[in-house]
């Protein structure tokens, strides 16, 4: 495993009061369990939204920036994640070779914050950018 990665490592607290959202409403909670396994990356979610309803999401990927079918996913039929030149790890989901989603995870300087700056395309409605801020669980 590239040591690069092992920061993103661990289970992160949603920061719902530093967290903005442009589609749809921040959440009142939550959490991001980031684990590794055989050099697969996987992200597993739960988050509480305003109605109180628990919402998860779980999916994986080898870090080498190619992309991998998705047979599972109704949305994508594929994923790449990859570190970029900041470091920083970043997912993208396509379908039909167009990006619909780019996830940036961006870590603070002590390993303490992990900002995730997801962005989805839609075709009919344009792009927008929700902002998660996680501090690791201790």
């Amino acid at each position: 495993m590239d040591e690069r990665l092992r920061p993103f490592l661990g289970t992160w607290i949603l920061d719902p009061d530093a967290s903005s959202y442009e589609q749809g409403s921040v959440p009142w909670g939550g959490s991001l369990k980031i684990v590794e396994k055989n050099g697969e990356i996987g992200f597993f979610m739960k988050t509480v939204e305003g109605e109180g309803e628990t919402v998860e999401a779980n999916f994986s990927g080898i870090p080498d920036g190619e992309d991998r079918p998705m047979p599972q996913n109704p949305f994508a039929d594929t994923l790449s994640l990859s570190l970029n030149t900041d470091g920083d790890l970043v997912s993208e989901a396509k379908r039909g070779g167009l990006s619909i989603m780019v996830a940036k995870r961006e870590l603070n300087e002590d390993g303490s914050q992990l900002t995730v700056y997801q962005t989805v395309h839609l075709l009919d409605a344009g792009s927008f950018t929700n902002e998660a801020v996680y501090m690791r669980a201790q």
